[in-house]
């Protein structure tokens, strides 16, 4: 099994003084694997929400935020947008970067575009939170794209043998 470890560089957005952001949906997509939080640091799980994706579809930026990462890691594009609450939002299975590291951000800003699939991480320090608990809960409020809004759909154990026999084939990566 091979794993991937995504750190955040040290650029930080400022820490927050005035009230909460509010965070967007960062992509038009269908969650397609749900957040799934590891029994420990180190254990199998899904640390994000998996969308999946038009291939050169864009992706934004969830909320206003200095990019503290921008770049390959283990063979795949990876983008960090450090927000002013303290929340870092990753973004991988990116095919395209159109940010650079230390660049400040506005919600709903292009950030680059996405392979099939896009994984959307949260962490407050390095506890993961369920991605999904922050962004707004209605289509209509903020910022869409297209009207869209992800929707969390059931899929075939089939589906999930399919992801996993691609994410450890040559063509891809375990991220876990």
């Amino acid at each position: 099994m091979c794993a991937v470890v995504l750190i955040a560089g040290t650029a930080e957005a400022p820490a927050q003084t005035g009230p909460s952001p509010s965070y967007i949906w960062p992509v038009n997509g269908t969650v397609v694997d749900p957040f799934r939080p590891p029994s420990h640091a180190y254990g199998p799980g899904n640390r994000g929400l998996e969308f999946a994706t038009q291939p050169g579809a864009p992706f934004w930026a969830a909320s206003d935020g200095v990019v503290s990462f921008a770049g390959p890691v283990g063979g795949r594009l990876h983008v960090t947008v450090s927000h002013p609450d303290g929340l870092r939002v990753s973004y991988s299975g990116v095919a395209t970067i159109g940010v650079d590291r230390g660049e400040r951000v506005r919600q709903g800003q292009r950030l680059g575009t996405v392979s099939d699939r896009l994984h959307v991480g949260v962490r407050t320090g390095e506890v993961y939170l369920d991605p999904a608990q922050i962004f707004e809960p209605s289509p209509g409020a903020g910022l869409r794209r297209s009207g869209g809004h992800p929707r969390l759909v059931r899929s075939a154990d089939s589906v999930y043998r399919l992801q996993l026999r691609w994410l450890h084939s040559s063509a891809g990566i375990a991220v876990l």
